[in-house]
């Protein structure tokens, strides 16, 4: 009877090592799938500011075109400054957030374009995020107006996790 039993020693670690490894893989899988949806979570939420930073924009350029005769964004009209955000934005200032730096309300009469820029960063403590956007008027021979306007999460353009949405209006 001693017998039988010597040679099967060890089995039960053996299948303790294996039930441990299977749980391990689990674990792991489980950890994947949670981290990956924590990061598709976030990344919807940095969208959705992006898109709110996009809207803000173009109601701010559709604000200061519709309030004065004629329009801040007319190359006959002088355009500055204007107010969007909590920020005054005047024709020659640099904007912030963008790689390419353009001048607040920089018109150019051969387009009748004008691009500006604003951070939105109301009532933010320190070290959070502020998001900006980045909007073109277009003044059309026609009568008619184009804007676009690009929001972002972050202003720091360099951010790794930095989303852009964009919105265009005509009318």
């Amino acid at each position: 009877m001693k017998k039988k039993y010597e040679n099967k020693k060890g089995m039960t670690l053996f299948i303790s090592i294996v039930v441990m490894s299977i749980l391990l893989l689990v674990s792991f899988a489980v950890i994947n799938i949670t981290l990956k949806a924590t990061l598709f979570a976030s990344s919807g939420k940095a969208s959705q500011y992006a898109f709110f930073a996009a809207d803000a924009g173009i109601e701010c350029a559709i604000y200061w075109d519709s309030k004065f005769e004629p329009s801040k964004f007319d190359v006959s009209a002088n355009g500055s400054p204007i107010n969007c955000g909590g920020h005054s934005i005047s024709t020659g200032q640099n904007f912030f957030g963008t790689i390419v730096r353009i001048g607040g309300l920089e018109a150019a009469a051969e387009l009748n374009t004008s691009i500006f820029g604003f951070v939105m960063d109301g009532g933010l403590v320190e070290n959070q995020v502020s998001h900006c956007a980045i909007v073109e008027v277009t003044k059309n021979a026609d009568g008619s107006t184009n804007i676009y306007s690009r929001g972002y999460n972050t202003c720091d353009a360099s951010h790794p996790r930095r989303v852009e949405r964009g919105v265009e209006v005509t009318y």
